[in-house]
C-alpha cells in the first residue's frame, strides 16, 4: 500500500514538472528581443535606424553583434537563430564583414534601450528578420515558411 502511494506521489511530481516545462516553452511568444528584456508592445514604437559598418564581434544568442560604424561601435540585437538564416540560404554575418542593418532603437519596460534588427544586408545578400506588419520575428513561423518568404523576395 505504501509503495503504491509513493508511486502516485512520484507520478504527480513528474506531471507537475512536465506542465511547468510546457508552460515555460509557451512563454516565449512575446515581442521581446528574446534576451530577457521584454515584453514590449511593438518594435515599431521605437526610432527607425540604419547601421552600416564592419562586424567586430558576434555574440551567442541574445548577445547581439557589434558593428564598427567608423565613429562608434554599436551592438544590434534580434538577429534570429542560425536555423532561420540557413533556411533562407543566407550566411550569418561574421567578424570582418561589411554589414547594413535596418532596425529600431527601442526602450524596454525596464528602461534599457537596444537596437533591434528588422533586416540585414551582408555580402550582397539581404534577409528580412521581422514581419513588416507587426514586427514579430519571422523565425517564429515555421522554418519552411521563413525560407519560402525569403525566396519570394
Amino acid at each position: 500500500m505504501q509503495a503504491g502511494r509513493n508511486l502516485a506521489i512520484i507520478f504527480s511530481i513528474i506531471f507537475l514538472l512536465a506542465m511547468g516545462i510546457g508552460n515555460a516553452a509557451l512563454a516565449g511568444n512575446g515581442n521581446g528581443a528574446m534576451d530577457g528584456t521584454g515584453p514590449m508592445v511593438s518594435i515599431f514604437d521605437g526610432i527607425p535606424v540604419t547601421i552600416s559598418g564592419v562586424v567586430t564581434s558576434v555574440g551567442t544568442q541574445g548577445q547581439g553583434i557589434a558593428i564598427d560604424t567608423g565613429t562608434e561601435v554599436v551592438t544590434v540585437y534580434g538577429m534570429g537563430p542560425v536555423k532561420f538564416w540557413d533556411a533562407a540560404s543566407v550566411a550569418r554575418p561574421e567578424v570582418g564583414e561589411a554589414i547594413t542593418v535596418n532596425g529600431y532603437g527601442v526602450t524596454f519596460s525596464d528602461g534599457t534601450s537596444k537596437i533591434i534588427a528588422t533586416s540585414v544586408t551582408v555580402d550582397g545578400q539581404s534577409i528580412e528578420l521581422r514581419n513588416a506588419t507587426d514586427g514579430t520575428p519571422l523565425w517564429r513561423d515555421s522554418m519552411d515558411n521563413g525560407a519560402q518568404n525569403q525566396n519570394n523576395k
